[in-house]
């Protein structure tokens, strides 16, 4: 009978020590998972072996891409490795029947980890769909539309079964806007039903004469005028990224504050506030800095800046000791030299050394450009229309 995974005969073949041993398979165990899940912040893929105190091989780990299961498990068996523990396919069995969900607060925190005190990795607003993965006590392992996971309380989502996520995208809904606003109970009330932010999706629930009643994800129903309200699908035929639209949007949160993982009005990191900016251009961009540097149509920048259009989004960063390029800041060109970007609180610099508003920081740090607007339908650059997150396929 074959013993762990043949253990003996490595160490007499090769002379090696078991623990040496493992490091080999750990090292092409992960080249496979990074194939598969090449950014660990859209996609669950942790695998590790071990040795128990009976010399038994152990296989540990999760993923939510079945295809990186099925390989890694093919690869032990090609090698006729014999192992105990397995492998855990995501959504797993604590989340159930109800695989997806409705944010139903105005902004709710996505975590690292699953507790209060956990670092903020991003936001998920009112109405956002999201993939439930696994529950741990009441936090949620959810991932939006952009592909980012994070840890989200349970309070702050109602999980749907994938008939109730479908129905949902064919109710008719509204997207709200504007920058701020308040879901009233009643016309002359001054209690609210909740607050509501840009992006912010709703149900229709009927109402006349200028007033909209609305259903929340939760269930909770409330007023709203309807003038600051769009019609969801109508939205979604008519919405484009337009520079002047993108701009004037965006030069209304001068002043706001930074927030690390924000990315709502309420305050917002870089990545984030380029994020709010795009989504009213019916744009789903990616979430970090590094990760929106990937997508949309490169901007040659290497000369000067003539070729940059407001709209563009441009990064910056630095070269690290081995030689490798980071990019940990975003801001978007707005014309004249000019960025309005996230840092301490949303701000304007110019790009030209000579100007009295120049930042030295972006100057000396300027990696390059990406174009949006006229970007290809597709991850990191995805329109609402088409995400099947938000409408049944067409």
């Amino acid at each position: 009978m074959r013993q762990g995974f043949m253990l003996i005969v490595l160490i007499l073949a090769g002379g090696c020590k078991p623990g040496t041993d493992i490091i080999i398979l750990q090292k092409e165990l992960d080249s496979i998972i990074v194939k598969w899940v090449p950014d660990q912040r859209e996609a669950v893929g942790t695998v590790k072996l071990d040795i128990d105190t009976d010399g038994e091989l152990v296989l540990k780990g999760e993923t939510d891409i079945p295809v990186l299961r099925d390989n890694i498990l093919k690869f032990l068996d090609d090698r006729e490795l014999v192992y105990q523990g397995g492998i855990d396919l995501l959504p797993d069995s604590t989340i159930g029947e109800k695989k997806w969900g409705l944010t139903s607060v105005s902004v709710s925190n996505m975590k690292a980890a699953p507790s209060h005190s956990s670092e903020l990795v991003s936001q998920a607003i009112m109405g956002t769909p999201v993939r439930l993965l696994k529950k741990s006590g009441s936090w949620i392992l959810a991932q939006t539309p952009d592909r980012y996971i994070g840890w989200i309380n349970s309070s702050s989502i109602t999980a749907l079964t994938d008939t109730d996520f479908e129905a949902w995208k064919k109710t008719r809904r509204f997207i709200y806007l504007n920058r701020f606003g308040d879901v009233f109970p009643g016309r002359d009330s001054n209690t609210l039903v909740s607050d509501i932010v840009t992006g912010s999706v709703v149900a229709d629930s009927g109402g006349k004469e200028g007033i909209a009643r609305v259903a929340l994800p939760d269930g909770r129903k409330g007023f709203i005028a309807r003038e600051l309200l769009a019609d969801f699908d109508l939205w979604c035929s008519t919405v484009s990224p337009e520079p002047e639209s993108l701009v004037r949007f965006a030069r209304m949160f001068t002043g706001h504050p930074y927030l690390w993982g924000g990315t709502s009005p309420y305050a917002v990191d870089c990545s984030g506030f380029m994020k709010m900016i795009y989504l009213t251009g019916g744009i789903i961009l990616a979430r970090d800095a590094s990760q929106q540097y990937r997508y949309g149509i490169s901007v040659d920048i290497s000369s000067s800046l003539d070729s940059l259009r407001p709209g563009d989004l441009v990064f910056f960063g630095y070269v690290s000791s081995e030689g490798t390029e980071r990019i940990n800041h975003v801001g978007m060109y707005i014309g004249d030299t000019k960025v309005i970007h996230a840092s301490g609180m949303v701000r304007i610099n110019s790009l030209d050394s000579t100007r009295s508003d120049y930042s030295s920081y972006l100057g000396t740090r300027l990696k390059g450009a990406r174009r949006i607007i006229g970007a290809q339908n597709g991850k990191g650059t995805e329109r609402v229309a088409l995400s099947n997150w938000y409408r049944s396929k067409l």
